[in-house]
């Protein structure tokens, strides 16, 4: 990845805004860096940066002797490191390379989730930036109980062959933090099967708040590109996140309500082994509203290793448990999975979104709001149920409703629908309202099966086969008013149910169409 100079100003800029604050007057050993400070030259230290030479003392002292706002400097070189201590309020530039050494190397696990020896730590550090590059076999960067850490213009490549591999940068109770325009990769194993992944993540965040992740490229981790848990206030913004071996970005809940406040934007998801956002809040077995902001992604390809499908691979969002989602804007195609996956949620809007996907809907949830979208199918999975399901102006394949469902309002208004029949068995009240529906089918294009009450209002209905509406004895209080209706059948098979009301249709029946319309 390219140098990118004006993120390294803005940091200079920090390291100004830093020193006039504290008002500490300048050390006289080293000449003024721009930004403010002292810069401090490792070799004036004892570093050799040989990469031979053990130069962590040396660092360290160089560390240790830095006044507030002064730069530690790591001129071009191989500089052989252990583990580093980072101090408050002194910065870290390296034009060198620093290494860890292999016998340094542990492993991930469910009881040890940090290591020993990471290459930078902080604990209880504040106002940190570092522009380093780093080959590590443990993290980059562990700091817990820390605030205004910056990571800026870095690239941190990990260990391929540790197939238990820490993340590159852990995060740990820490507050007002960011990781922009750096490169993360080979933090663990490639995945080789559907599936089984093996640790290693590019960016881990737990227990943290105020979190900025900015123009980032993560690639080739074992696992994901980023993991957030229990974590609030953070913004995902502009990454390039591909070919990790889990989700793109994965966000998970242990105090549900630390989870808020996310905008993820502008990212760019491409084959990944999971799914390309995963929220997911299954476990509470509780609704929580996260105030999120899915927005302007693009994903291609997630969910699969090898050309084989994993059990995952959503390309817009997986949601389970959520509410106060807001989709808008983002383009998925030849992902694994269904596009948008909505499980148990609360109040869910999607506007805009392109894809070559499915929506899919599963178990009750509150209110789902759908306007604009252009998608593959509308997949409702049996015992789905909910309070309310618009969907409207959109362009779609299809809808598949299963029998048995309950939707107290389900609202189907002024899309474009390519293909039929749509099936509908249901608890509630169904409108249906200035849609364009094309069906083939031998079952025609729409058939009322179930329904509290139905209103069929101002749509254009292209039917090639048999009846083009269809409604039973069980559909009740349906009106059908004001449809334009094209049938090679005759334009309604009416069973007399109650209630019914057929108004002002304009119908051709019986016409030739040659197959499919």
């Amino acid at each position: 990845m390219k140098k990118q100079p004006d993120i390294r100003y803005l940091g200079w800029m920090m390291v100004v805004l830093l020193a006039a604050a504290c008002g500490e007057g300048r050390s006289q050993a080293e000449p003024p860096v721009p930004g403010g400070g002292q810069r401090i030259d490792v070799k004036a230290h004892g570093a050799v940066g040989d990469g031979k030479a053990d130069d962590s003392e040396a660092i360290q002292r160089a560390l240790d002797s830095a006044a507030v706002g002064d730069t530690v400097y790591l001129p071009k070189g191989t500089y052989r490191v252990r583990s580093i201590r980072l101090v408050s309020n002194v910065h870290i530039v390296a034009d060198g390379v620093l290494k860890q050494p292999e016998e340094l190397s542990a492993q991930f696990t469910v009881e040890k989730q940090h290591s020993p020896a990471p290459l930078f730590r902080a604990h209880r550090v504040s106002n940190v930036y570092l522009a380093v590059r780093a080959e590590t076999v443990n993290e980059a960067i562990y700091a817990s109980q820390s605030s205004n850490i910056t990571v800026a213009d870095s690239r941190f490549t990990g260990d391929s062959t540790n197939r238990q591999s820490f993340p590159a940068v852990l995060w740990y109770d820490c507050s007002a933090s960011r990781v922009v325009g750096t490169t993360i990769s080979q933090y663990g194993s490639a995945r080789q099967a559907t599936t089984t992944y093996h640790p290693g993540t590019a960016i881990r965040v737990l227990s943290s708040r105020g979190i900025t992740l900015s123009g980032n490229d993560l690639h080739h981790n074992g696992e994901n590109g980023i993991f957030i848990h229990d974590s609030g206030d953070v913004e995902i913004e502009g990454n390039h996140i591909h070919h990790n071996g889990m989700s793109g970005i994965q966000i998970a809940f242990n105090v549900a309500e630390r989870v808020a406040n996310y905008r993820i934007s502008n990212n760019r998801l491409e084959h990944n082994a999971a799914d390309a956002v995963d929220i997911n809040n299954r476990a509470h077995g509780r609704v929580v509203a996260i105030n999120a902001l899915i927005a302007g992604n693009y994903s291609y390809g997630n969910g699969f290793v090898k050309g084989k499908s994993t059990p995952d691979g959503s390309g817009i969002g997986t949601l389970i448990g959520i509410s106060g989602v807001t989709l808008s804007g983002n383009r998925a195609f030849g992902n694994n999975r269904p596009a948008l996956y909505i499980e148990g949620c609360g109040d869910i809007t999607a506007n805009r979104n392109v894809t070559d996907g499915a929506f899919e809907l599963v178990g009750h949830w509150e209110n789902i709001r759908m306007e604009g979208n252009t998608f593959h199918t509308l997949r409702l999975l049996a015992n789905a149920s909910g309070k309310l399901l618009d969907i409207r102006h959109g362009k779609m394949g299809s809808v598949m409703l299963p029998n048995g469902i309950r939707i107290d309002s389900l609202r189907i208004m002024e899309n474009e629908i390519a293909s039929g029949p749509i099936n509908v068995n249901m608890e509630g009240h169904f409108k249906f309202e200035g849609n364009r529906l094309t069906s083939g089918h031998e079952s025609g294009a729409l058939l009322l099966v179930k329904v509290a009450g139905a209103s069929l209002l101002g749509n254009h209905i292209s039917n090639a086969k048999n009846a083009a509406i269809t409604v039973r004895k069980t559909a009740l209080n349906v009106r059908i008013d004001s449809n334009f209706v094209t049938s090679g059948g005759t334009w309604i098979h009416d069973f007399r149910p109650p209630d019914i009301k057929i108004n002002k249709n304009h119908v051709k029946e019986h016409v030739e169409m040659g197959g499919r319309p």
